[in-house]
Protein backbone atom coordinates (compact mmCIF):
# COMPACT_ATOMS: atom_id res chain seq x y z
CA UNK A 1 0.00 0.00 0.00
CA UNK A 2 2.31 2.45 0.58
CA UNK A 3 3.96 2.12 -2.94
CA UNK A 4 0.23 2.52 -4.53
CA UNK A 5 -0.86 5.14 -2.58
CA UNK A 6 2.34 6.83 -0.29
CA UNK A 7 0.51 10.51 0.50
CA UNK A 8 -2.66 8.60 2.57
CA UNK A 9 -3.22 8.53 5.97
CA UNK A 10 -4.42 4.66 4.92
CA UNK A 11 -1.21 4.22 3.37
CA UNK A 12 -0.51 3.30 7.17
CA UNK A 13 -2.79 0.31 7.59
CA UNK A 14 -2.32 -3.23 7.62
CA UNK A 15 -5.47 -3.48 5.90
CA UNK A 16 -7.94 -2.28 3.39
CA UNK A 17 -10.04 0.08 4.74
CA UNK A 18 -13.76 -0.79 4.52
CA UNK A 19 -15.73 1.86 2.68
CA UNK A 20 -17.65 4.93 4.48
CA UNK A 21 -21.06 5.70 4.91
CA UNK A 22 -20.61 8.19 2.05
CA UNK A 23 -19.12 5.71 -0.02
CA UNK A 24 -21.76 2.92 0.43
CA UNK A 25 -24.67 5.51 0.29
CA UNK A 26 -22.87 6.88 -3.30
CA UNK A 27 -22.72 3.21 -4.74
CA UNK A 28 -26.92 2.78 -3.62
CA UNK A 29 -29.82 2.59 -6.16
CA UNK A 30 -32.17 2.39 -3.33
CA UNK A 31 -31.70 3.99 0.23
CA UNK A 32 -34.51 3.52 2.86
CA UNK A 33 -34.84 4.23 6.40
CA UNK A 34 -37.17 1.84 8.00
CA UNK A 35 -38.82 0.59 11.61
CA UNK A 36 -40.13 -2.66 13.36
CA UNK A 37 -42.87 -4.33 11.60
CA UNK A 38 -46.15 -3.37 13.18
CA UNK A 39 -47.78 -6.40 12.10
CA UNK A 40 -44.15 -8.43 12.65
CA UNK A 41 -41.68 -6.56 15.23
CA UNK A 42 -38.57 -8.92 13.70
CA UNK A 43 -39.25 -7.75 10.38
CA UNK A 44 -38.42 -4.02 8.72
CA UNK A 45 -40.75 -2.26 6.78
CA UNK A 46 -39.64 0.96 5.08
CA UNK A 47 -40.98 4.10 7.06
CA UNK A 48 -39.11 6.74 4.46
CA UNK A 49 -37.71 6.20 1.19
CA UNK A 50 -34.30 8.49 0.70
CA UNK A 51 -34.01 7.15 -2.81
CA UNK A 52 -35.60 4.62 -5.17
CA UNK A 53 -38.21 2.74 -5.26
CA UNK A 54 -38.21 0.26 -1.83
CA UNK A 55 -41.35 -2.34 -1.45
CA UNK A 56 -42.79 -2.85 1.95
CA UNK A 57 -41.26 -6.34 2.44
CA UNK A 58 -37.93 -5.78 0.30
CA UNK A 59 -35.41 -5.17 3.39
CA UNK A 60 -34.58 -8.89 3.98
CA UNK A 61 -32.63 -8.11 7.22
CA UNK A 62 -34.69 -9.24 10.69
CA UNK A 63 -34.68 -7.07 13.81
CA UNK A 64 -31.82 -8.35 15.92
CA UNK A 65 -32.98 -8.22 19.93
CA UNK A 66 -30.45 -4.87 20.39
CA UNK A 67 -32.31 -3.10 18.19
CA UNK A 68 -35.47 -3.88 19.06
CA UNK A 69 -34.63 -2.80 22.98
CA UNK A 70 -33.38 0.02 21.68
CA UNK A 71 -35.62 1.44 19.24
CA UNK A 72 -38.92 0.33 21.12
CA UNK A 73 -39.80 3.47 23.16
CA UNK A 74 -38.30 5.47 20.28
CA UNK A 75 -40.37 6.68 17.50
CA UNK A 76 -38.49 9.23 15.82
CA UNK A 77 -35.55 6.61 15.64
CA UNK A 78 -34.71 4.36 12.62
CA UNK A 79 -31.89 2.29 10.61
CA UNK A 80 -30.47 2.80 7.55
CA UNK A 81 -30.53 0.41 4.83
CA UNK A 82 -29.37 0.42 1.24
CA UNK A 83 -29.27 -1.71 -1.79
CA UNK A 84 -25.96 -1.92 -3.68
CA UNK A 85 -26.50 -0.91 -7.10
CA UNK A 86 -24.43 -3.35 -8.98
CA UNK A 87 -24.86 -6.36 -6.61
CA UNK A 88 -28.40 -5.79 -5.74
CA UNK A 89 -27.71 -6.46 -1.80
CA UNK A 90 -29.05 -4.57 0.40
CA UNK A 91 -26.94 -3.46 3.60
CA UNK A 92 -27.49 -2.04 6.81
CA UNK A 93 -25.81 1.12 7.37
CA UNK A 94 -26.54 3.00 10.61
CA UNK A 95 -28.86 3.43 13.69
CA UNK A 96 -30.22 7.15 12.87
CA UNK A 97 -31.10 8.64 15.97
CA UNK A 98 -31.81 12.58 16.37
CA UNK A 99 -28.25 14.05 15.67
CA UNK A 100 -27.37 11.37 13.26
CA UNK A 101 -30.86 12.00 11.40
CA UNK A 102 -29.67 15.68 11.08
CA UNK A 103 -25.93 14.23 9.53
CA UNK A 104 -27.73 12.07 7.61
CA UNK A 105 -30.32 14.87 5.78
CA UNK A 106 -26.65 17.30 5.37
CA UNK A 107 -25.44 13.87 3.58
CA UNK A 108 -28.09 13.08 1.09
CA UNK A 109 -28.55 16.63 0.37
CA UNK A 110 -24.60 17.32 -0.68
CA UNK A 111 -24.16 13.72 -2.24
CA UNK A 112 -24.43 14.42 -5.92
CA UNK A 113 -21.89 16.73 -5.56
CA UNK A 114 -19.53 14.59 -3.34
CA UNK A 115 -20.46 11.68 -6.30
CA UNK A 116 -18.77 14.05 -9.15
CA UNK A 117 -15.88 14.36 -7.08
CA UNK A 118 -16.12 17.30 -4.95
CA UNK A 119 -13.85 16.15 -2.04
CA UNK A 120 -12.85 19.85 -0.11
CA UNK A 121 -16.37 19.94 0.85
CA UNK A 122 -16.71 16.69 1.45
CA UNK A 123 -13.81 16.74 4.07
CA UNK A 124 -14.30 20.30 5.20
CA UNK A 125 -17.85 18.79 6.37
CA UNK A 126 -16.53 16.21 8.32
CA UNK A 127 -14.40 17.75 10.24
CA UNK A 128 -17.10 19.79 11.76
CA UNK A 129 -18.22 16.48 13.02
CA UNK A 130 -15.09 15.44 15.06
CA UNK A 131 -15.16 14.99 18.50
CA UNK A 132 -19.05 14.88 18.42
CA UNK A 133 -20.62 13.82 21.21
CA UNK A 134 -22.69 11.67 19.21
CA UNK A 135 -19.86 8.72 19.29
CA UNK A 136 -21.28 7.27 15.94
CA UNK A 137 -21.31 10.88 14.43
CA UNK A 138 -17.54 11.11 15.68
CA UNK A 139 -16.55 7.38 14.51
CA UNK A 140 -18.32 8.52 10.80
CA UNK A 141 -15.84 11.59 10.84
CA UNK A 142 -12.89 9.81 11.67
CA UNK A 143 -13.59 7.19 8.34
CA UNK A 144 -13.86 10.07 6.58
CA UNK A 145 -10.93 11.95 7.87
CA UNK A 146 -8.90 8.47 7.58
CA UNK A 147 -9.87 8.37 3.24
CA UNK A 148 -7.82 11.64 2.71
CA UNK A 149 -4.80 12.91 1.55
CA UNK A 150 -2.25 14.03 4.29
CA UNK A 151 -1.49 17.30 2.79
CA UNK A 152 -5.44 17.67 2.64
CA UNK A 153 -6.23 16.31 5.92
CA UNK A 154 -3.31 18.21 7.90
CA UNK A 155 -4.70 21.94 6.44
CA UNK A 156 -7.93 21.19 7.77
CA UNK A 157 -9.09 23.42 10.69
CA UNK A 158 -9.65 20.35 13.17
CA UNK A 159 -11.06 20.48 16.91
CA UNK A 160 -8.91 18.02 18.39
CA UNK A 161 -9.60 16.19 21.74
CA UNK A 162 -6.36 14.53 22.58
CA UNK A 163 -7.51 12.91 25.84
CA UNK A 164 -10.46 11.66 23.88
CA UNK A 165 -8.14 10.04 20.75
CA UNK A 166 -5.73 8.39 23.55
CA UNK A 167 -8.40 6.66 25.59
CA UNK A 168 -10.01 5.15 22.93
CA UNK A 169 -6.56 3.85 20.95
CA UNK A 170 -6.62 0.61 22.52
CA UNK A 171 -10.18 -0.53 21.74
CA UNK A 172 -10.13 -4.10 20.33
CA UNK A 173 -13.15 -2.83 18.28
CA UNK A 174 -11.47 0.22 17.29
CA UNK A 175 -8.66 -0.98 16.50
CA UNK A 176 -8.85 -0.02 12.73
CA UNK A 177 -9.00 3.55 13.85
CA UNK A 178 -5.43 3.53 15.52
CA UNK A 179 -3.81 5.13 12.55
CA UNK A 180 -5.95 7.97 11.89
CA UNK A 181 -5.95 8.53 15.51
CA UNK A 182 -2.28 8.75 15.92
CA UNK A 183 -2.31 11.05 13.26
CA UNK A 184 -4.53 13.57 14.89
CA UNK A 185 -2.37 13.44 17.60
CA UNK A 186 0.26 14.86 15.75
CA UNK A 187 -1.51 17.80 14.94
CA UNK A 188 -2.74 18.16 18.17
CA UNK A 189 -1.34 21.03 20.96
CA UNK A 190 -1.14 18.49 23.85
CA UNK A 191 2.07 18.94 25.50
CA UNK A 192 4.10 16.29 26.21
CA UNK A 193 3.87 13.75 23.74
CA UNK A 194 6.85 13.51 21.96
CA UNK A 195 8.12 10.05 24.38
CA UNK A 196 4.65 8.83 23.38
CA UNK A 197 5.36 8.93 19.52
CA UNK A 198 8.82 7.76 20.07
CA UNK A 199 7.51 4.99 21.74
CA UNK A 200 4.95 4.29 19.29
CA UNK A 201 8.32 3.85 16.44
CA UNK A 202 10.02 1.50 19.03
CA UNK A 203 7.30 -0.59 19.73
CA UNK A 204 5.87 -0.68 16.19
CA UNK A 205 9.80 -0.82 14.75
CA UNK A 206 10.44 -3.79 16.72
CA UNK A 207 7.89 -5.88 14.94
CA UNK A 208 7.69 -4.34 11.96
CA UNK A 209 4.15 -3.70 12.82
CA UNK A 210 1.73 -1.25 10.34
CA UNK A 211 1.24 1.36 12.56
CA UNK A 212 5.05 2.70 13.03
CA UNK A 213 4.23 4.95 10.00
CA UNK A 214 1.46 6.72 11.24
CA UNK A 215 3.48 7.02 14.64
CA UNK A 216 6.50 8.18 12.72
CA UNK A 217 4.39 11.11 10.38
CA UNK A 218 2.81 11.57 14.13
CA UNK A 219 6.33 12.56 15.34
CA UNK A 220 7.17 14.63 12.42
CA UNK A 221 4.24 16.49 12.46
CA UNK A 222 4.44 17.53 16.24
CA UNK A 223 8.58 17.91 17.10
CA UNK A 224 9.79 18.82 14.14
CA UNK A 225 13.34 18.85 13.45
CA UNK A 226 14.35 17.78 16.64
CA UNK A 227 12.35 14.37 15.51
CA UNK A 228 14.30 14.12 12.10
CA UNK A 229 17.12 14.06 13.93
CA UNK A 230 15.93 11.38 16.24
CA UNK A 231 14.29 9.51 12.88
CA UNK A 232 17.45 9.11 11.09
CA UNK A 233 20.13 8.72 13.85
CA UNK A 234 18.35 5.94 16.25
CA UNK A 235 15.99 4.21 13.82
CA UNK A 236 17.46 5.17 10.21
CA UNK A 237 20.86 4.02 11.28
CA UNK A 238 22.28 0.69 10.22
CA UNK A 239 20.76 -2.55 11.45
CA UNK A 240 18.88 -0.85 13.39
CA UNK A 241 15.65 -1.63 11.99
CA UNK A 242 14.16 -4.00 10.09
CA UNK A 243 13.99 -3.70 6.30
CA UNK A 244 10.32 -2.71 6.08
CA UNK A 245 10.07 -0.52 8.83
CA UNK A 246 13.24 1.44 7.83
CA UNK A 247 11.19 1.58 4.62
CA UNK A 248 8.11 2.42 6.06
CA UNK A 249 10.03 5.27 7.99
CA UNK A 250 11.81 7.01 4.97
CA UNK A 251 8.05 7.11 3.23
CA UNK A 252 6.68 8.81 6.24
CA UNK A 253 9.65 11.37 5.71
CA UNK A 254 8.96 11.77 1.78
CA UNK A 255 5.13 12.49 2.68
CA UNK A 256 6.02 15.34 5.39
CA UNK A 257 8.69 16.52 3.06
CA UNK A 258 6.27 17.35 0.54
CA UNK A 259 3.43 18.68 2.45
CA UNK A 260 4.25 19.18 5.80
CA UNK A 261 6.10 22.65 7.68
CA UNK A 262 9.06 24.24 5.72
CA UNK A 263 11.62 23.76 8.31
CA UNK A 264 10.77 20.14 8.86
CA UNK A 265 11.28 19.62 5.29
CA UNK A 266 14.82 21.44 5.26
CA UNK A 267 15.60 19.34 8.38
CA UNK A 268 14.97 16.09 6.63
CA UNK A 269 16.79 16.96 3.18
CA UNK A 270 19.45 17.76 5.58
CA UNK A 271 19.71 15.13 7.71
CA UNK A 272 19.20 12.36 4.83
CA UNK A 273 21.73 13.83 2.59
CA UNK A 274 24.19 13.36 4.86
CA UNK A 275 22.87 9.98 6.11
CA UNK A 276 23.06 8.37 2.36
CA UNK A 277 26.50 8.89 1.85
CA UNK A 278 27.57 5.95 4.46
CA UNK A 279 24.18 3.93 3.39
CA UNK A 280 23.40 2.41 0.56
CA UNK A 281 20.63 0.40 1.24
CA UNK A 282 19.12 3.95 2.64
CA UNK A 283 20.24 6.11 -0.51
CA UNK A 284 17.63 3.03 -2.30
CA UNK A 285 14.82 3.73 0.06
CA UNK A 286 15.48 7.51 -0.32
CA UNK A 287 15.37 6.95 -3.81
CA UNK A 288 12.26 4.70 -3.83
CA UNK A 289 10.13 6.95 -1.80
CA UNK A 290 11.05 10.16 -2.98
CA UNK A 291 10.82 9.34 -6.25
CA UNK A 292 6.91 8.19 -5.82
CA UNK A 293 6.28 12.00 -4.17
CA UNK A 294 7.57 13.98 -7.17
CA UNK A 295 4.46 14.58 -10.09
CA UNK A 296 4.20 12.56 -12.96
CA UNK A 297 5.91 15.34 -15.39
CA UNK A 298 9.21 15.15 -12.99
CA UNK A 299 12.01 13.08 -13.83
CA UNK A 300 12.27 10.04 -12.50
CA UNK A 301 15.27 8.17 -10.85
CA UNK A 302 16.31 11.26 -9.17
CA UNK A 303 15.77 10.70 -5.08
CA UNK A 304 18.84 10.62 -3.80
CA UNK A 305 20.09 13.59 -6.63
CA UNK A 306 17.14 15.63 -5.62
CA UNK A 307 18.12 15.37 -1.94
CA UNK A 308 21.38 16.13 -2.01
CA UNK A 309 20.45 18.80 -4.70
CA UNK A 310 17.98 20.30 -2.88
CA UNK A 311 20.11 20.43 0.16
CA UNK A 312 22.57 22.10 -1.50
CA UNK A 313 20.25 25.16 -2.87
CA UNK A 314 19.14 25.72 0.72
CA UNK A 315 22.13 25.86 2.48
CA UNK A 316 23.45 28.93 -0.84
Amino acid sequence: MLLATPALPCAFHGYTPVPTLVEKLIDSSDIVLARPSPQNLFRFTPVEVLRGEVLMDEIPHLVDSATRRRIANKPEDRVLFAKNALTGEWTRLAYIDGDMDDALREIMQRLPDWRDGELESRAAYFSTLLGHDNAALNTLALRELDLLDYGTFRALSLQIDAARLQSRLNILTELDLQPIRVLLLGLSDQQGMTDFFREGVRLHAKSDGPMIGAYGLALLEYQGAAAVEWIVQRQLAPQALPAQARSTLVAAMAIHHEVGAAETSVAIRDALARAVVVDRELASLVNLHFNLMLDETETKDLGLEVVLALTTVSSN
